[in-house]
């Protein structure tokens, strides 16, 4: 993949986000971070002016960001949209939560229409709300391969077990990323044909 891919990264906390899929795919370009945290955005910039990570504008509300403007223009959302409503370690009271920012998420991505989504957040999302956003990213016309997996499983001395998600727009071309991100996540020893792992 020579070609540019970019990336609006959602809910960017400090970027670790990006720089993950800029190793899986070494020509992501982060072209917008959505982040309200000052601490992160102050972080953001940091990580800007070290060229670690891509010089992009930052909006800090994602309540009024308009993604049309946006549409044809990039190749995959990262949304690693707040875990709060979804946690084991909190109330666990999913939409009713005032920090669920799926709602947003979904409109962003719909008025984008990027070829790929890729979402990460906690294990408990599964269990709680991931079905809404599973159905809602299928009725924008997205197929949807989830999958719970940890940090221990790439080497870490932690499990911190996470619910990634991969949406693409089947038959769309977006240059071989998807089969580019398989390949990668092949040679790391995890096969996709049961991206559920038992989990349902």
């Amino acid at each position: 993949m020579d070609n540019p891919f970019h990336l609006m990264s959602i809910c960017a906390g400090l970027g670790g986000g990006d720089l993950g899929l800029r190793l899986a795919i070494p020509s992501v370009r982060t072209v917008v971070f959505l982040e309200i945290e000052a601490y992160c955005i102050e972080e953001l910039v940091s990580a800007m002016e070290n060229d670690l990570l891509d010089a992009a504008p930052v909006w800090t509300d994602l309540r009024t960001f308009d993604g049309r403007p946006w549409r044809g223009r990039v190749h995959c959302i990262l949304a690693g949209y707040p875990c709060s409503p979804f946690s084991c370690a909190g109330k666990r009271l999913g939409s009713a939560d005032p920090r669920h920012l799926w709602p947003e998420v979904g409109r962003v991505i719909g008025e984008v229409e990027p070829p790929l989504v890729f979402i990460e957040n906690v294990a408990g999302h599964l269990g709680l709300g991931f079905d809404i956003v599973r159905s809602e990213l299928q009725a924008m016309g997205y197929l949807v391969e989830a999958g719970l997996f940890s940090a221990a499983e790439v080497g870490a001395s932690q499990e911190r077990c996470r619910l990634f998600a991969l949406a693409y727009q089947p038959g769309a071309r977006y240059d071989g990323a998807r089969e580019h991100v398989r390949t990668r996540f092949e040679q790391h020893g995890r096969e996709l044909a049961d991206p559920w792992h038992g989990f349902i």
